[in-house]
């Protein structure tokens, strides 16, 4: 068990850059119209969970119009 527990100090902030990137792009999707959007609102979503921090960099540089 003492093993694990040093592990999870490394992964610790890119799990916590992970958790707030896709929260504050599914809230940039959320508040964002859709015209301002290329492709519909529930694909971006799907990518953006699935697809996890790839999904997030991908929205947010081709999802985006502006």
């Amino acid at each position: 068990m003492e093993t694990v527990l040093p592990n999870w100090r490394l992964f610790l902030p890119i799990l916590i850059l992970q958790v707030g990137l896709q929260i504050y792009a599914l809230v940039d999707l959320i508040k964002r119209p859709v015209e301002e959007l290329r492709g519909p609102k529930i694909l971006w979503g799907i990518v953006i969970v699935a697809f996890q921090i790839l999904g997030v960099i991908v929205y947010l540089i081709f999802g985006r119009k502006q």
